[in-house]
């Protein structure tokens, strides 16, 4: 069995770059579901296309067709369960606004709450990789918070 690390990594990238871009309005569509298919489509293909180009400061960027599908199914269900996955997030973490979450931890609790929700994934084979997901970029607590989040979020 192939691993989906690659397609995982890439679904957070362009979700973080969502959080973290100039264009509020992109983002705000996102979050408020109000993306159109073509829109989110077009803005997906963009980021990959600057995703896997060669540069010195990404040299292994790289995702082949399998982790690509993979990742463009995650962000799409993110995209569509967007309102239903942050009430969850929200309940775990018992916080009333995820804008106060730092924008790595919401981004990993976004992809690792749709692939627990609405994905065949074994629940410790996600929560496994999005808490390395969360210790490769987050600071020095994100993996323990991730990993108690997703866990709780399993557990209901």
């Amino acid at each position: 069995m192939k691993s989906k690390t690659p397609g995982r990594e890439f679904a957070f990238k362009f979700l973080f770059q969502l959080f973290i871009k100039e264009n509020s309005e992109l983002k705000n569509a996102f979050l408020d579901g109000a993306m159109g298919a073509a829109d989110l489509e077009e803005s997906i293909l963009e980021f990959r296309e600057s995703y896997t180009a060669h540069d010195e400061e990404h040299p292994d960027n790289q995702i082949d067709d399998g982790n690509w599908f993979f990742a463009n199914k995650l962000i799409q269900g993110v995209a569509k369960h967007m309102t239903e996955n942050e009430e969850i997030i929200r309940k775990e973490t018992k916080r009333e606004n995820l804008d106060n979450l730092e924008k790595i931890e919401r981004c990993v609790l976004l992809i690792g709450t749709e692939e627990l929700k609405h994905f065949d994934t074994p629940y410790q084979v996600v929560i496994n990789e999005l808490v390395e997901l969360a210790k490769k970029y987050g600071n020095a607590q994100s993996g323990r918070f991730v990993n108690g989040v997703l866990d709780g979020i399993r557990a209901k």
